[in-house]
C-alpha cells in the first residue's frame, strides 16, 4: 500500500485523478447520504400522511354511522308524531276498558269472596270426614287384629278336631280289626 502511495505522489497526473477519484467519491457518498436522508424524511412523511387519512377514515365511518343513527332517530320521531293521534284514541279506548274491566274486577272479587266462604266450609267438612276416616280406619285395623285372631283360634280348633277325628277313626280301625280277628 505504501509503494501504491509513493507512486501517486510521485506522478502528478495520478495524483490529479486520484485526488478527482476521491472528489468524484465524497461527492457520490454525499449524494447518497442526501438521498436517503430525502428517502427516509419522505418515508417519515407517508408514514403521518397515512396514519392521519386512516384516522380521517376512521372519523368519518363514525360520523356517517352518527348521521344514519341520527336520521333513524328521525325518522321514528316522525312516526311516532304522526302516531300521535292515534295513541290518543287508543288511551280513550283504553280507559273505557279499564273501567269496564274494574267493575268486572269488582263482579270477581265478589264471586271470589262467596267462594272462599264456599272453600272455608268445604275445607272444615274436609277436615271432619278425615277425623272419621282415621277413626273409620283405627276400628278397621282393630277388628282386622280381632279377625286375624279369631281366624288363628279357629284354624287351631279345626286342626284339634281332625286330629281328633283322626283318632277316634283309628280307633274305630283297632276296635273293627280286633273284632275281626276275634270273629276269625
Amino acid at each position: 500500500m505504501k509503494e501504491l502511495i509513493e507512486k501517486i505522489s510521485s506522478d502528478p497526473t495520478l495524483m490529479l485523478s486520484s485526488a478527482v477519484a476521491v472528489v468524484v467519491l465524497i461527492f457520490v457518498v454525499l449524494v447518497v447520504v442526501v438521498a436517503s436522508m430525502r428517502v427516509k424524511v419522505y418515508k417519515d412523511r407517508f408514514v403521518n400522511v397515512r396514519i392521519d387519512n386512516e384516522e380521517k377514515e376512521k372519523r368519518i365511518v363514525l360520523l356517517e354511522k352518527e348521521l344514519q343513527e341520527v336520521k333513524i332517530r328521525n325518522a321514528q320521531n316522525e312516526q311516532t308524531l304522526e302516531q300521535f293521534s292515534d295513541t290518543k284514541k287508543r288511551l280513550s279506548h283504553t280507559e273505557s276498558e279499564l273501567s269496564d274491566t274494574r267493575e268486572a274486577l269488582a263482579q270477581v272479587q265478589n264471586l271470589q269472596a262467596q267462594t272462599q266462604v264456599q272453600l272455608e266450609s268445604t275445607e272444615s267438612m274436609y277436615r271432619s270426614l278425615q277425623d272419621e276416616h282415621r277413626e273409620v280406619k283405627e276400628r278397621l285395623e282393630s277388628l282386622s287384629d280381632e279377625n286375624n285372631k279369631l281366624r288363628v283360634n279357629n284354624a287351631r280348633l279345626l286342626m284339634k278336631l281332625e286330629s281328633e277325628e283322626r283318632v277316634a277313626a283309628q280307633m274305630k280301625q283297632q276296635a273293627a280289626s280286633r273284632t275281626k280277628g276275634e270273629d276269625l
